[in-house]
């Protein structure tokens, strides 16, 4: 049985890339759950975007997010099942225009810090000192919905 050669030389890509393991070059940034964590609250940010330019106004519910979950499936189901709470009914403003308002985090933030979206779109990454200390909207967030789902 003969191979050919393109295959010949993905099957020695492969097995160069194996024998690096896990921690050598560029794939263990990549692959963190630090990395993790920041790439799923930019999709939440992008989640709630989109939601809140179809509808004019922002989400209130899961309901008003579902409408873009397969664009922003990552983002969609970590609200789905809590590991990111969202405050309902912020509006979002406009990335160059300062602000400390939370929109949305990482469920772990409270305890252990880590990536916040702000309401201006962007992304912080906070102690938990600076998160309790950080403005956040009155109102209902995410977590009541994925707690009554467990």
């Amino acid at each position: 049985m003969s191979t050919s050669r393109p295959t010949s030389t993905l099957r020695l890509l492969a097995l160069i890339l194996a024998s690096l393991g896990p921690g050598c070059g560029p794939s263990a940034a990549v692959n963190s759950p630090e990395m993790y964590d920041q790439g799923t609250i930019e999709e939440v940010a992008d989640l709630y975007r989109a939601a809140s330019s179809l509808g004019k106004k922002p989400p209130a519910s899961m309901n008003d997010l579902a409408r873009n979950r397969e664009t922003f499936l990552l983002g969609y189901r970590a609200v789905d099942k809590g590991e990111v709470i969202v405050y309902w009914g912020v509006p979002m403003i406009p990335g160059d225009q300062a602000t400390e308002e939370v929109l949305a985090y990482d469920a772990d933030v409270p305890s252990n810090g880590g990536p916040v979206l702000l309401a201006n779109g962007t992304i912080k990454t906070m102690t938990a000192a600076q998160f309790q200390a950080a403005p956040k909207p009155p109102g209902p967030t995410s977590a009541k919905a994925a707690a009554k789902k467990s």
